[in-house]
């Protein structure tokens, strides 16, 4: 049986469950009165969810410790980090009970979420996904392992708390989107027929997800400010961002004789010209790669936080190279 097959039954099942039992009520809707739960037709919602990465089984990191706790639904809704605690010799995916029950419904209520590079920070409805969006750990600089942040570091960019930031410079954030009220669910979840939420997490209708402070907006990649990059040429945002990510690849090999770098088991690897590991490299080189690792695995391109992307990317350029990024606007 294939992954796709066996996401529509489990699909299946939790929608008779559901439906049987009444979906819990969103903590921005109001409850029925006299506490009536009225059935529900969720099949559209699960249907969304089948097709979306949620519901997709990754059992490697399911089966180690402390990864467990967020790519499995049942450990993350009971708040597990261990795997002999999950009662079952089976995994599931992000489903139905890691939102909507447990760790994940009192994250709803909170509307806070504490990560590894910032207490208590507030998301609305969203600190629930920001409870498993980010990097997984507090960067440093002089750590000899040169560890990778986790792939997905949503959080980190969002709240403009995660990277290895260059001394001496006060960074900004683009407070326009960190301040949604339910961050990641107001642009990821847009409202959709019945009341409720969009559930296969991807913005498919820009307009819906942005239109409200971007009139007419058609696209992510909107027109940038200035030219980031140094290419000579005022892009899109998003192919600025992608220059500038560009151009601090080349200056790492650069520092590092031609050589390149990856992520691999949990740590940025670096290797010479000939492919071969590099036992150290210096400080500003990992971090101008952590940084670059950071932008990439968060996957919006900037538009998660404009700004902080762009001065994230910058200064790791003149920290590595001590100049600015050449013919750029630096901001």
């Amino acid at each position: 049986m294939n992954r796709r097959k066996w996401a529509i039954l489990v699909a299946l099942a939790l929608t008779s469950m559901l439906v049987a039992s009444g979906c819990p009520p969103r903590n921005d809707v109001t409850p029925p009165p006299n506490g009536v739960r009225e059935e529900l037709d969720i099949s559209a919602l699960v249907g969304q969810w089948v097709y979306s990465a949620h519901s997709n089984i990754l059992l490697l990191p399911a089966q180690r410790d402390n990864c467990v706790a967020c790519h499995d639904g049942g450990a993350f809704a009971g708040g597990l980090n261990e795997v002999a605690a999950i009662e079952r010799d089976f995994f599931v995916s992000i489903d139905c009970r890691a939102c909507h029950s447990g760790q994940g419904m009192e994250l709803l209520a909170a509307g806070t979420v504490d990560l590894p590079t910032a207490e208590g920070v507030g998301g609305g409805s969203g600190a629930q996904c920001m409870a498993c969006h980010n990097s997984r750990r507090t960067p440093d600089i002089n750590n000899p392992e040169r560890p990778a942040p986790h792939y997905s570091s949503q959080a980190d960019v969002f709240t403009a708390s995660g990277g290895l930031r260059a001394e001496g410079f006060d960074y900004g954030s683009t407070t326009a989107h960190s301040e949604l009220t339910n961050s990641c669910v107001d642009c990821h979840m847009t409202m959709g027929e019945g009341g409720f939420r969009q559930h296969t997490f991807r913005i498919d209708d820009v307009q819906a997800a942005c239109g409200q402070c971007h009139q007419n907006i058609t696209t992510f990649n909107l027109p940038a400010g200035k030219d980031y990059d140094g290419d000579g040429e005022q892009k899109g945002f998003q192919d600025e961002v992608t220059g500038l990510l560009r151009v601090l690849e080349e200056a790492i090999g650069a520092a590092i004789g031609g050589g390149s770098f990856a992520v691999e088991a949990g740590r940025i690897r670096f290797m010479d010209a000939a492919g071969e590991p590099l036992a150290e490299v210096p400080n500003e080189v990992y971090q101008a790669a952590f940084n670059h690792v950071l932008i990439t695995q968060d996957g919006s391109l900037g538009v998660h936080n404009p700004i902080y992307t762009v001065q994230l990317l910058q200064q790791a350029y003149r920290a590595l190279t001590g100049n600015d990024v050449p013919n750029a606007t630096m901001i």
